[in-house]
């Protein structure tokens, strides 16, 4: 009974964490817009505010998996960038914060994941 009730626990706080972190790489991405000018980045952190608000409304394994590819293709998309000399000089840091906050999604989706078996 102990187990099952911790695990209903810790399935909610890595629900309610890794929305936290989306809110912080909605914010940045955000932040992103501003520095390069550009509307689309504003489009994608609207996109991460709809996911959320889809991830907290029910429990369900995909939008665990989708979270965890979120979080994966946002450190892919911003090293790569700083890999090849894409991101503009301006943007480095934010770009460093992005891949540590996608990081941090990556690794709260697993942990989910655990919370959830």
């Amino acid at each position: 009974m102990y187990e099952k009730a911790m695990a209903i626990i810790d399935h909610k706080f890595w629900m309610g964490f890794n929305s936290f972190v989306i809110l912080f790489l909605a914010v940045n991405i955000g932040t992103i817009g501003v520095e390069i000018d550009s509307g689309l980045p504003f489009v994608i952190a609207l996109g991460y505010m709809i996911y959320m608000s889809f991830y907290l409304s029910k429990g369900a394994l995909w939008k665990v998996y989708a979270l965890l590819g979120i979080g994966i293709f946002g450190a892919l998309f911003y090293l790569l960038g700083i890999t090849f000399k894409l991101t503009p000089p301006n943007v480095l840091p934010l770009a460093w914060t992005q891949i540590v906050l996608s990081l941090v999604l990556t690794a709260g989706s697993l942990a989910h994941l655990k919370s959830i078996r």
